[in-house]
């Protein structure tokens, strides 16, 4: 199968030999020109810069079609997503009819043939990484017809950018990070210690399927365990964050114009990122200040892990686990913290009819609907219960 991809490039238009003589010394002039242009080192970096504005905008493209079925895992996309997408920009006919479906088997077979023969390929789940996104379209680039396959690539990538609408828009919080900046110093040690938890689990977990990525990566959590995370503490619960909703902010917290496509995680910095566009995503007052929707935030995480009541649990417990040591110093860290800043309910005034309450009571504060969490019930008190009467009625 042949992916026709239009050539870019138009063929001379004939001239005279008067004018070409005419021209011989400017010629002249034009090719050494032209020498010094593309030997210039600013001239190099301005298109390896070219290069990679057009991968990151091939990233949002990406990304925005791996969470259009599913967000189970927005750093890989499907195949039928990858045809959509080919079919979208016009590289392939997305008509409905028969030759295009036929186009369109084919180009799936295409994509299934080369993710089994990739090196990239992880498990056999028929997704694509990046990397392997971008492999990908050079294998179609070869498969064009053109002589010049790089010159194919950069037609293809060109035609991508150029028709494609569905790129996600990232939003910028380097202001909000700069305010939250004290906030997470303050919490630096428990937030280091549950990243790093959470690392390891990844870390294990693609040692087994990839140990290239895994040698190379920075110490990152997965998209796996950042959901395992958001569960665990609250986020992705309780009508706070949908997974897609949290999808979205754990892609828009990876780094920006990577080094290489192996740096693209999340590291610690961008996870400190992600509690920061977290906290702006569930705060529904927009006026709040940055860090104190990040202190609601935490706020929020120490409800969630106080449900579950993992301190009841003793240090020689033999259901005592790293995460359990993980949560319980968190909850100790907020506690101190959260004292020191006399109880204050970073999610707005009370209501009158609660500020009445017992003093016990008016320290849980009072959460907004869409970060109602379900607390646990009262606990039993010990008095025993009166026995129910033995007397027998009167039989009728």
């Amino acid at each position: 199968m042949d992916i026709v991809i239009a050539d870019v490039t138009a063929s001379p238009r004939p001239r005279s030999d008067s004018s070409r003589r005419g021209s011989s010394d400017s010629s002249g002039g034009t090719k050494e020109l032209s020498k010094q242009k593309y030997d210039s080192p600013f001239d190099a970096s301005l298109l390896a810069a070219r290069q990679r504005s057009q991968q990151e905008r091939l990233w949002e493209i990406f990304t925005a079609y791996a969470l259009q079925i599913s967000s189970e895992d927005p750093t890989r996309i499907r195949i039928v997503n990858v045809v959509k997408l080919l079919q979208d920009c016009g590289i392939i006919d997305g008509d409905n009819t028969e030759e295009a479906k036929m186009v369109e088997k084919e180009v799936a077979i295409v994509c299934e043939a080369f993710l089994r023969t990739n090196p990239t390929d992880r498990d056999s789940s028929k997704k694509l990484d990046f990397t392997a996104f971008l492999a990908l379209l050079v294998h179609f680039a070869q498969m064009s017809g053109d002589r010049d396959s790089s010159r194919a690539y950069d037609s293809l990538v060109r035609t991508c950018l150029e028709k494609q609408q569905k790129s996600r828009t990232r939003v910028a919080v380097a202001q909000e990070l700069q305010e939250c900046k004290k906030v997470i110093n303050t919490f630096e040690d428990p937030l280091t210690k549950i990243f790093l938890f959470y690392v390891t689990q990844s870390h294990s977990k693609l040692e087994k399927i990839d140990p290239k990525m895994a040698q190379n990566c920075p110490p990152h959590m997965s998209y796996t365990e950042a959901v395992a995370f958001g569960r665990k503490y609250g986020i992705i619960a309780h009508g706070v964050l949908t997974t897609t909703e949290f999808a979205s902010i754990y892609i828009d917290s990876l780094p920006k114009h990577p080094d290489t496509e192996y740096d693209r995680v999340l590291t610690y910095t961008a996870f400190c990122e992600m509690l920061v566009r977290l906290a702006k995503k569930t705060c529904l007052d927009k006026t709040s200040p940055a860090d104190r929707n990040l202190k609601g935030l935490l706020q929020m995480m120490w409800l969630a892990l106080s449900s579950t009541s993992p301190r009841a649990l003793k240090i020689q417990d033999v259901l005592k686990s790293d995460r359990i040591d993980v949560t319980k110093h968190f909850l100790i860290h907020f506690e101190k913290f959260w004292k020191r800043e006399r109880y204050e309910n970073y999610f707005g005034e009370r209501p009158p009819s609660v500020r009445t309450q017992s003093s016990l009571e008016s320290s849980r504060p009072l959460m907004p609907r869409r970060l109602s969490l379900n607390l646990p019930p009262a606990p039993k008190t010990n008095t025993l219960q009166r026995r129910p009467s033995t007397q027998t009625l009167p039989e009728k």
